[in-house]
């Protein structure tokens, strides 16, 4: 049987119909069609196909159940992942020493410069340059010969106009003992009068041409007018020098004490004199404001302290600053007239206010400055603050926080509005001594951790 299935043909019939001849021609056609598989391999493999789709359906019960237990597992390890955690500082108010920390110039106490009043040639030099000189030195010489004759020629003068004066001195006692007998008239008598005036003004003014004589030949002498340093000499032995010229011979500057002026920012000029002038209702009308020097790249502080003793009443149209003059002891000459250096004024003394580390604070593209905070939810989020002035490592925070908040001083990095955090909490102190640079590195460290517990979980 199987054989005659495997044999059995098709027979078609195909008829053409011819239009012209209206003859049907019919014929047949055998056709022989032979199957790839036999009927009982074609059983199999339809029973092996729908064993593995019951043996599917089996393993999954319910498809949809399985994707929806995936999906749940999913938001459970979502929901199991750490929070991130962050270092933060309750804010409680501080009392601190505000110290203002100002730059500023050295200038010497007092500055001469040495300049000839006479002209004449320079016959020698008197002292080392560079060394210390005491007031009343003599410090050059200039040729005197030509004012030692104008000093020997006004005192012939005024000896000329004293004998002068002696002779109608004597003409007017002559006349004065005639008049009472008239052998000499009135006349003669007031003019001898008139000549004893005359010769007493030209004695004076010939005892004034010696007087300026004198004072002429004296200036070519050239002491030193103040005690201090003295400069390198601009001139040398026979050189030519004129009264009054521009250029010096030398500079002295007295170095100790010395004048540090500080520049205080025009805007912060009135916050400084609102506080000497709360501390000075304090501590009296007389009260001394202290003044820590700064200077070198190592912020060496100078070891003798200063005090505040002038303030300029006008701002430099310049650097819109105002001048701020303090006095230090330099007994060792280490303060240099010109030297840049750093002072601090005790400007309030001690006061109460708010404060928190340079790294909490962010500044925004706009200028403005930001700090995190975490609510009672611990949830972060950020809150603008206005800051008054820096202390130490800390900014002084002028509005934007209160007592009792909690601000996030490590861990802001990659840190999002609303997100949920695991705050921990440091002390101020703590806070404080943390340096402001080390913001990025800690918070890649925090970061890093988290990322090793959720790698390990």
């Amino acid at each position: 049987m199987n054989k005659k299935l495997s044999e059995l043909g098709l027979h078609e019939e195909n008829s053409i119909m011819n239009s012209e001849s209206g003859v049907l021609h019919t014929y047949w056609q055998k056709t022989k069609v032979r199957y790839p598989f036999t009927p009982t391999k074609r059983i199999t493999l339809i029973f092996t196909a729908c064993l593995s789709l019951l043996l599917l359906t089996g393993c999954t019960d319910n498809p949809d159940q399985s994707l929806s237990n995936s999906s749940q597992k999913g938001k459970e390890q979502t929901r199991e992942r750490p929070l991130k955690i962050v270092n933060v500082m309750t804010i409680e108010p501080q009392i601190i020493s505000m110290n203002n920390e100002l730059p500023g110039r050295v200038e010497a106490f007092k500055t001469a410069e040495i300049r000839p009043q006479v002209s004449g040639i320079i016959l020698s030099r008197f002292f080392e340059e560079g060394s210390l000189v005491e007031e009343g030195q003599q410090l050059y010489q200039i040729d005197p010969a030509r004012y030692e004759a104008d000093y020997q020629s006004t005192n012939a003068s005024l000896q000329n106009i004293k004998a002068e004066r002696e002779l109608a001195l004597a003409l007017q006692s002559r006349y004065l003992s005639l008049i009472k007998t008239n052998a000499v008239s009135e006349q003669e008598l007031d003019s001898a009068k008139a000549s004893v005036a005359q010769a007493e003004a030209a004695v004076a003014l010939a005892r004034a041409e010696v007087k300026t004589a004198k004072i002429n030949l004296d200036y070519t002498k050239v002491y030193a007018p103040i005690s201090g340093y003295i400069s390198p000499s601009t001139v040398t032995d026979g050189a030519l020098v004129t009264a009054q010229q521009q250029a010096a011979l030398a500079t002295i500057r007295q170095l100790d004490p010395v004048y540090v002026d500080l520049s205080q920012s025009a805007a912060g000029a009135k916050t400084l004199q609102q506080s000497l002038m709360t501390s000075r209702m304090t501590k009296g009308e007389d009260a001394m404001f202290e003044v820590t020097l700064l200077f070198g790249n190592n912020d060496f502080v100078y070891p003798h302290k200063g005090s505040l003793y002038a303030t300029d009443l006008a701002i430099d149209e310049n650097t819109g600053t105002i001048r701020l003059r303090s006095v230090f002891p330099n007994p060792n000459a280490a303060l240099l007239p010109g030297m840049f250096v750093r002072g601090s004024i005790e400007e309030i003394g001690i006061q109460e206010t708010i404060i928190v580390p340079q790294k909490a604070v962010s500044i925004e593209a706009d200028g403005s400055k930001t700090v995190w905070i975490v609510d009672a939810n611990n949830i972060a989020s950020k809150r603008a603050v206005v800051t008054n002035s820096t202390y130490k490592n800390n900014w002084v925070i002028k509005s934007g926080l209160k007592t009792g908040d909690t601000v996030i001083v490590v861990g802001t990095m990659m840190l999002q509005q609303g997100s949920k955090v695991a705050p921990k909490n440091i002390k101020s102190k703590d806070s404080n001594n943390m340096s402001s640079g080390a913001t990025t590195s800690d918070d890649r460290t925090t970061a890093d951790a988290e990322n090793n517990k959720t790698g390990s979980n």
